[in-house]
């Protein structure tokens, strides 16, 4: 398995990253995990546009993680992509196709069939990737109820396998406990490093994974307090790095 992150930034854009975007192939497929804004780019500049991908997870639905989707799909269809393409989306898909017709990109005028799913569904499709529900919008549980809105607040973290070993792509998450079974016996775990304490993602160095990337802008007091023999295992995630597992 390869893996490269065409995003590492958060929410707040800057000049050093583009948004939050996961690009992985295992020996028979490629997959893109969340969708941030320049993500048609990197497609382009790893030659993997057209009918290179077999399935765009998006972990939910927070612009840096999903607003680069709507030119990916543009792209593709103005491409005339013939593979279908599998799009697994956290919450309510009927309000995606909606969206994309607000758009005026009508999904039953492309060139290839696009299947959205939910993320529920992933491992029925693909057998080597697990979604597991995180903890990232519960803090949004209160404002929803207040103004009775329809959000499910419903945020994934997936698991790749392979037989040289598995990758843990956390997404964004509040704490590194919601993702603890799923991190078991994992080789990389690629982990949001900004909005967990510090503590949270330091107990990490007890959980025996070999290599922890952290992205996201990681906090500068989570940096200072890594200690040293813990250095190799945390290391800071690099755009457009091409890592291996095994």
């Amino acid at each position: 398995m390869k893996f490269i992150l065409f995003g590492i930034g958060s929410g707040l854009p800057d000049l050093t990253s583009h948004q939050s975007a996961l690009y992985v192939q295992t020996v028979e497929k490629k997959f893109l995990f969340d969708c941030g804004e320049g993500c048609s780019y990197q497609l382009l500049h790893h030659d993997l546009a057209g009918d290179a991908l077999d399935a765009i997870f998006i972990s939910h639905y927070h612009p840096d993680h999903v607003s680069g989707l709507f030119m990916v799909l543009q792209m593709l269809r103005l491409q005339m992509r013939q593979k279908p393409l599998q799009l697994f989306l956290p919450e309510r898909p009927a309000v995606m196709v909606e969206f994309l017709q607000y758009l005026y990109t009508f999904p039953h005028r492309f060139s290839f069939q696009l299947h959205i799913l939910p993320c529920t569904e992933a491992d029925l499709y693909h057998k080597e990737v697990t979604a597991a529900l995180t903890d990232h919008l519960r803090n949004y549980e209160e404002s929803i109820a207040e103004d009775q809105m329809p959000n499910p607040m419903n945020s994934y973290s997936f698991r790749i396998s392979s037989p040289e070993g598995d990758l843990v792509y956390s997404s964004d998450i509040n704490t590194t406990d919601c993702v603890l079974p799923l991190l078991r016996d994992c080789h990389t775990a690629i982990v949001d490093a900004f909005h967990p304490e510090p503590e949270q993602i330091l107990k990490l160095q007890y959980a025996g994974i070999p290599r922890i990337l952290l992205t996201h802008r990681p906090r500068p007091e989570l940096l200072a307090a890594i200690p040293e023999n813990a250095a190799e295992v945390f290391q800071l995630a690099m755009e457009n790095k091409v890592y291996t597992l095994g």
